[in-house]
């Protein structure tokens, strides 16, 4: 016998009972042969009523403790067979017995859970390296993905140097270029215009010079991506602050901003300009969609980091200074090696031009007044500095003075109507402009040499286009601590004549 079968005959209560199970037909005979009378004893072999009872309470807890045996042995089964699916149990239609046993709870094995592996995480891909470059010059820095390569390229242009910064993409291609140049002359017109979109643009926080601002109205810096609509629709990725002319269409689109004070006015992106023909398109598509699902590519996002990373910061290099004599050899002074000295009329005139190209001082010779320029009213003037100076002289009159490095201001407001009501001129001088706080004669001339009178200033009469011009008198004062200012003085006081 199996074990299970085992299990359920040791729980049958019956199965060692010492009576044994009655024959009923025998014992139906023997009750109606034998004589009517009733004991309370038992006769052998005869269950009394109480055993009756006792063995029907002994059925009902066997068949109970069969059904607990059952569910042990299926736990048994289900651990060594592993988990059954059983079908649905139906509902009992079994009236529920008068008297109910309770049995023993038995204690039921609980099975080890199969461990569930921990699933291990995917790497996600690393994001693609960055790194810096700065160019020679030291006045531009931006970042590129590492594999993109770039070069340096100095340039001159009518005699200045300025660098050109090429970048690479990993594949090789040029994508952009930085020049770092003060000046780029335009020049492209075409019979139509084209419209144009500006299909992205960031406000970028990159200075801009206070008195090219003045001179010519620009927006911020930004970065933009925009388009023309011509055969095709061309497109370009830049830093720009150039407003564009009122309207929706163009015939080109340049790309440059002007940078802090200090720093070359800039041109970084694909192309320097975007014309409506396509000529050297940077960028080509089928239609202005097309242009908008390129800004979800990766060569997109790279470009549009990188052109925004742009830094510009002003480099001051130590200023030498240089001797320069006159072509006719009657003057000398000493300058700054970042301005130039232009000749002309075979050394009559020396120009002296600052590092942005504007004429602040001229050295002139041979100069003959025959008649003082007269100007009515007389307005008055303000000497606002003045130091000794050693050079020939010969002024007399009441308006002789010692030679001199002089600034003064003239008040202008009778003439100037709508412009500047002072204007200004540094130089050297023998004389008073008047004796009384006004003058009707502004001439910046000396009389010592045989051939004439000579001036070292910003102009021969002041009045020129030339003078320096403020609106108020606090202004002409502060104009007095900048660097120009200071730069100029040490010009005009290193004058040596050699007449």
């Amino acid at each position: 016998m199996d074990p299970i079968k085992n299990l359920i005959a040791g729980t049958d209560p019956l199965h060692s009972d010492p009576f044994g199970v009655p024959d009923g037909e025998t014992e139906l005979r023997r009750m109606l042969s034998e004589p009517a009378a009733f004991s309370d004893n038992v006769a052998t072999g005869v269950a009394s009523l109480d055993d009756a009872r006792r063995r029907r309470r002994a059925k009902v807890a066997a068949l109970l403790t069969i059904a607990v045996a059952a569910v042990a042995a299926g736990v048994l089964v289900a651990g060594n067979l592993g988990a059954l699916t059983s079908a649905p149990e139906p509902a009992s239609t079994v009236a529920a017995a008068t008297e109910t046993a309770t049995a023993t709870p038995t204690t039921s094995a609980t099975a080890t859970p199969t461990p569930t592996p921990t699933p291990t995480a995917t790497p996600s891909a690393a994001p693609a390296a960055w790194t810096k470059f700065t160019d020679a010059t030291g006045q531009a820095t931006f970042e590129h993905p590492v594999g993109w390569t770039v070069t340096e390229e100095p340039q001159t242009i009518q005699g200045a140097g300025y660098n050109v910064i090429g970048v690479n993409n990993s594949a090789g291609k040029k994508v952009a270029t930085l020049d770092l140049i003060y000046d780029r002359a335009a020049g492209y017109t075409c019979p139509v215009p084209k419209p144009y979109n500006t299909l992205d643009a960031v406000a970028l926080d990159i200075p801009q010079k206070a008195a090219k601002l003045k001179e010519l109205p620009r927006g911020p810096s930004e970065f933009v991506f925009r388009v023309i609509q011509s055969d095709k629709v061309y497109g370009s990725m830049a830093l720009n602050d150039a407003e564009l002319a009122p309207g929706t269409t163009t015939c080109v689109l340049y790309n440059s901003i002007l940078g802090p004070e200090d720093t070359p006015t800039v041109s970084f992106g694909d192309t320097w300009s975007l014309q409506q023909d396509g000529k050297d398109a940077p960028l080509t598509f089928g239609s202005v969609a097309e242009a908008e699902a390129y800004m979800q590519t990766q060569e997109y996002r790279d470009m549009k980091r990188m052109l925004i990373s742009l830094e510009l910061r002003p480099v001051k290099k130590p200023v030498e200074w240089k001797s320069y004599t006159s072509g006719n050899g009657l003057g000398s002074f000493e300058y700054p090696d970042n301005w130039t000295i232009a000749g002309r009329e075979d050394g009559r005139y020396s120009d002296v031009v600052n590092d942005q190209g504007r004429t602040l001082l001229t050295l002139g010779f041979n100069q003959t007044r025959n008649m003082p320029n007269l100007i009515s009213p007389c307005t008055p003037f303000t000497v606002l500095d003045s130091a000794p100076m050693s050079f020939p002289s010969n002024r007399q009159g009441e308006r002789a003075i010692p030679p001199q490095f002089i600034f003064r201001v003239w008040d202008v407001t009778y003439f100037a109507r709508d412009s500047a009501p002072f204007v200004a001129n540094l130089g050297i001088a023998d004389e008073s402009w008047g004796v009384d706080g006004t003058t009707c004669d502004p001439q910046n001339v000396v009389s010592g040499l045989p051939s004439g009178e000579y001036f070292f200033a910003q102009n021969y009469n002041s009045g020129a286009a030339t003078d320096l011009k403020f609106y108020s008198m606090d202004e002409a004062r502060a104009y007095m601590e900048s660097e120009e200012f200071k730069t100029l003085k040490r010009i005009v006081m290193s004058l040596k004549i050699h007449g």
